[in-house]
């Protein structure tokens, strides 16, 4: 890392209501991912299904492809801290409810499914405004080290979750688990009261929520970079960031592994997620070349696919997971400082939205193709299939980075 990378680090993190609000992401990120563990595990137990491993990775992501530009354009009418709040304090409750289901024998796979909705419609809610808040907490000045920042802290969550997760599994059981849960969601909710910010509330145009939510579509759509940005990110999600919603059958089926086999090969990604972030985080080019680091991001990603469904060697995987979760950590950091640099200011909520719901709405999606396809297949002929469908992307997206770059690196 550069003296001057780590220099521009180190700024952002000196605002006080920055750092605050990333000491709350991180413990929510921690919680978050433990619950993806936790509830993955279960489920494997329940019904041994790849079907059902695909549609409880599905649910949690699920939410946010349909209540996207709705949540966007709520964040850009109205306090975005608040949103935030509001938002932890409903997923800590019903986390809460959900440890004690699972603690009186009440828990059935299907309000496992329900929960996981549950939670992704907070999730849903709460993103959006959470992405947007960061040019207010930080300044522009700031933004690529703080949205890397962000990145970062959520990478830290994924690579401490699961091995928090896969711990506590193996040492005490799944109920202990959801019990950490519920307490790592409730502390952020404590730490947001410490947060100050003036918010950037939209002056109202006299439109319907459902009016400035396809607002945002059509401008995301119509914009010559964003608009080949947004497909790009659509096939990376739904076809190359989901596979780990298959590790449960990988761990037990291809490498013959228990909770901490699915806890390693899930850390292992948000361990390459950490390093992609920091390496983003210390960039000091700003925007110039970020369109084709996003491009390249695509290709790693369904290179790291190709070699994960190639091996059957445990201790091989977790490198493969590594570079391909730094590629992916990359390939959206990327995207989401492009967006927020070449968007108008008046439209950053929604555009954060859309960004959410093609980031986790195109995982839920993805998780789902993702179970019925192994269950027909089985798990690694269907990483062949999607790794194959990002590389063919790949090759589109390069035809087009130059013409894209001309519009979002201005």
């Amino acid at each position: 890392m550069s003296f001057a990378g780590f220099a521009q680090i180190l700024g952002a993190l000196k605002q006080r209501n920055f750092r605050i609000f990333m000491t709350g992401h991180l413990l929510s990120q921690v919680s978050m991912w433990m619950t993806r563990i936790v509830a993955g595990w279960l489920t494997w137990q329940m019904t041994e299904s790849p079907t059902w491993l695909g549609l409880v990775g599905m649910a949690d992501l699920a939410p946010t492809l349909f209540m996207g530009p709705l949540t966007g354009a709520l964040a850009d009418r109205f306090d975005k801290l608040t949103i935030v709040r509001l938002s932890q304090v409903g997923t800590t409750v019903f986390t809460v409810a959900l440890t004690l289901l699972y603690y009186q024998q009440w828990l059935t796979i299907h309000l496992l499914f329900v929960f996981m909705l549950i939670q992704g419609a907070f999730m849903a809610i709460n993103l959006p405004a959470r992405l947007a808040m960061i040019p207010n907490l930080i300044g522009r000045e700031n933004l690529q080290p703080a949205i890397a920042i962000n990145a970062l802290v959520s990478n830290g969550g994924r690579f401490l979750g699961p091995a928090l997760g896969g711990f506590v599994i193996v040492q005490w059981g799944i109920g202990p688990a959801w019990a950490v849960c519920a307490f790592c969601y409730g502390l952020p909710a404590i730490t947001l009261l410490l947060v100050r910010t003036a918010d950037e509330t939209m002056k109202r145009s006299g439109k319907k929520l459902l009016g400035d939510a396809v607002e945002g579509i059509s401008y995301t759509a119509r914009h010559p970079g964003i608009g080949p940005l947004m497909a790009m990110l659509i096939v990376t999600s739904t076809f190359g960031k989901p596979f780990g919603s298959l590790f449960p059958g990988f761990a037990a089926d291809v490498f013959g592994r228990g909770a901490d086999g699915l806890a390693w090969l899930t850390g292992a990604v948000g361990m390459g997620a950490v390093l992609g972030g920091i390496f983003m985080a210390q960039r000091t080019t700003g925007v110039i070349g970020l369109t084709r680091v996003c491009v390249l991001g695509t290709g790693l990603i369904g290179a790291g696919l190709l070699l994960f469904m190639s091996t059957d060697i445990f201790w091989l995987a977790i490198p493969i997971c590594i570079a391909t979760g730094g590629a992916s950590i990359v390939n959206g950091i990327s995207a989401q400082t492009l967006l927020q640099h070449a968007g108008d200011n008046h439209m950053r909520g929604r555009l954060a939205s859309l960004f959410g719901m093609v980031m986790r709405g195109g995982q839920a999606l993805g998780s789902l193709i993702l179970g019925i396809t192994a269950d027909l297949i089985g798990l690694r002929p269907t990483i062949a299939v999607t790794g194959s469908i990002c590389i063919a992307f790949w090759f589109w997206s390069l035809r087009r980075s130059k013409a894209m770059a001309a519009t979002l690196e201005v």
